[in-house]
C-alpha cells in the first residue's frame, strides 16, 4: 500500500514525541540537571505530538464517525490507540503547563514527566499492535513490527535530543554513546524486518487471495467465472526490485551511515544538527517503506454486466 501523508505524520511524530519525553524523563534523574534543556525536549515533544494527532483527522474517511471511535475498547486496537494517544498528549500538555506556570509544588513536574513517558510507551505499543495483529498482512504480522516501532521512537528521540542540544550549544553527557547503541540495535532490527518482508512476499498465496501462511483469515466466497461476475487476485506491493533497492539504500544512507560517520569522526554541535536532518529524512523513508513494501493480496471483483435491481421479493 502507498501510505498517505497523514498516516506517515501520525506514526512518525507520535514516536518522536514519545522518544523525546522518555529522554527528558531520564535526564530529570541525572546529574547535573539542566531544566532549560529538559523543557526544550518536552516542548518539542508537545508540538510534534500535537501535529501528529491533528494529522489523524485527515486520515479519517468520515469525520462523523470520530464520535464512535472509543466504543470498542475491548476489541479494537484502533479505539485503544485513540484513547492512549489522547491521554498521553493530555499529560504532556499538563507537564509543559506546570513548568511554564512554575507551580510551587515540589516534584510535580518530575512526576508528570515520568507519567507522560510511561503513557507514551503504552501508546507506541498500542499503535504497533494495530498493525502487528493484522494476520492478513503477512509482512506486519510479526513481533518485529512492535520492536521496530519502539526502535524508531528511540532513534528519533535520541537523534532529535542530540540535534536540539547542538542548537542550544549544550552537551548532554552520554547521549552520543546512547545514540550509537540505538543505531546499532535498530539497524539489526530493520535488517531482520526486511528479511521478514521478503519471506512474506514468497509465502503469499495468490490462489486464495488471503496472503496467509497457515489458516484462512476469513471464509471467502470462491467466486464464479460465470456472468455477471468474475474475480482477480492482486498481489501487493507493486514495487520493482530497483525501487526497493533505491528505497532501502537511501534509508540506510540517511538513517545509519551519515549519523554513524558524524558520531565517529567528530560529534560536535554542528554535526548533531546535520545528523538530526539526515536522520529525520531517513526515518520518513523507513516508515514509507514499512507501508509501501508490505505484502498482501486481495480479490478484486468485476461486474461484466450493469447492476440490476434485486430479484428478492420485498
Amino acid at each position: 500500500m502507498k501510505p498517505t501523508w497523514p498516516l506517515l505524520a501520525l506514526t512518525l511524530l507520535q514516536g518522536l514525541s514519545v522518544g523525546l519525553m522518555s529522554i527528558a524523563a531520564i535526564l530529570l534523574f541525572t546529574e547535573p540537571q539542566d531544566p532549560k534543556m529538559i523543557f526544550a525536549l518536552q516542548g518539542t515533544a508537545f508540538i510534534t505530538g500535537g501535529i501528529g494527532g491533528l494529522s489523524s483527522i485527515f486520515h479519517m474517511h468520515r469525520l462523523q464517525g470520530a464520535k464512535y471511535v472509543l466504543r470498542r475498547l475491548k476489541t479494537s486496537w484502533l479505539s485503544r490507540e485513540a484513547l492512549s494517544t489522547g491521554l498521553y498528549m493530555m499529560v504532556v500538555a499538563l507537564t509543559v503547563l506546570v513548568h511554564l506556570a512554575a507551580l510551587p509544588i515540589s516534584g510535580l513536574w518530575q512526576i508528570l514527566s515520568v507519567i507522560a513517558a510511561v503513557f507514551g510507551v503504552a501508546a507506541v505499543y498500542i499503535t504497533a499492535m494495530l498493525y502487528a495483529t493484522i494476520r492478513a498482512m503477512r509482512s506486519w504480522h510479526s513481533p518485529l513490527t512492535v520492536l521496530m516501532f519502539f526502535g524508531a521512537a528511540a532513534l528519533s528521540g535520541t537523534l532529535w535530543a542530540w540535534g536540539i542540544s547542538g542548537m542550544l550549544h549544550e552537551r548532554i553527557p552520554g547521549l552520543p554513546m546512547a545514540l550509537m547503541v540505538v543505531l546499532v540495535i535498530t539497524a539489526v532490527l530493520k535488517a531482520l524486518q526486511i528479511r521478514n518482508f521478503r519471506e512474506a512476499e514468497h509465502m503469499v498465496m495468490s490462489s486464495t487471495g488471503t496472503g496467509l501462511s497457515q489458516k484462512p483469515y476469513r471464509v471467502m466466497d470462491t467466486g464464479t467465472t460465470k456472468p455477471p461476475y468474475r474475480h482477480q487476485t492482486q498481489i501487493w506491493p507493486a514495487l520493482t526490485a530497483a525501487q526497493r533497492g533505491w528505497g532501502y539504500g537511501l534509508m540506510a544512507f540517511l538513517l545509519w551511515v551519515i549519523p554513524v560517520m558524524l558520531l565517529v569522526l567528530s560529534p560536535g554541535f554542528d554535526q548533531a544538527i546535520v545528523a538530526l536532518v539526515s536522520g529525520s529524512l531517513g526515518l520518513i523513508v523507513e516508515r514509507w517503506m514499512f507501508f509501501g513494501d508490505a505484502t498482501h493480496s486481495s480479490r478484486v471483483w468485476f461486474a461484466d454486466e450493469p447492476k440490476r435491481p434485486s430479484q428478492v421479493a420485498r
